[in-house]
């Protein structure tokens, strides 16, 4: 490959990482040309981008960045997903552990929020991720739904003081 090109490729695919929240590495090798197309197919359908990228290409991309720490994960096949949906990656990657029934790991490493997730290990914890987002309607539909059951405590306290209040003015006046 032509030297000018493979800097305009190198710079493509570094602009594309830092675009992207989610990034997943995982090892394809060992799959049937079905299974794979399968597996591209149901990318395709949760909206994943899946890559096949050389290590080389990956590491020139990566060089003097956050992603650096990809590097001790790009041996051997190396296939990049990546995803605006969080753990969509991961419910692929564990489901297709399930159907094929493999006990190879599929997951190499992914990066999620600036953190690294290394092996097939993290895959639970990878599934069961929230975004930044989500995670903040859980805290705000949990303040709104504490703060209305603080307002309807507060309400029924002041009826019975406003209840006392009268009586004790009723009792006055007689």
């Amino acid at each position: 490959m032509i030297k000018t090109k493979k800097n305009k490729l190198i710079n493509l695919i570094s602009s594309y990482l830092f675009k992207t929240k989610y990034i997943y590495l995982v090892n394809l090798s060992g799959l049937t040309d079905n299974q794979i197309f399968d597996w591209r197919k149901n990318c395709y359908k949760h909206k994943i981008k899946l890559k096949f990228i050389k290590n080389t290409l990956l590491k020139k991309s990566i060089r003097n960045s956050k992603f650096e720490i990809f590097n001790k994960f790009l041996k051997g096949p190396t296939t990049l997903m990546t995803s605006n949906n969080v753990n969509g990656p991961a419910l692929i990657i564990n489901n297709y552990k399930k159907k094929i029934s493999l006990k190879k790991e599929y997951l190499k490493a992914a990066f999620i929020e600036d953190i690294l997730y290394s092996g097939d290990s993290q895959l639970k914890t990878l599934i069961t991720l929230k975004s930044k987002n989500e995670l903040l309607l859980d805290i705000i539909f949990y303040l709104k739904f504490e703060l209305r059951n603080f307002l309807l405590n507060l309400k029924k306290k002041f009826n019975i003081i406003i209840y006392y209040l009268k009586l004790i003015k009723k009792t006055r006046n007689e």
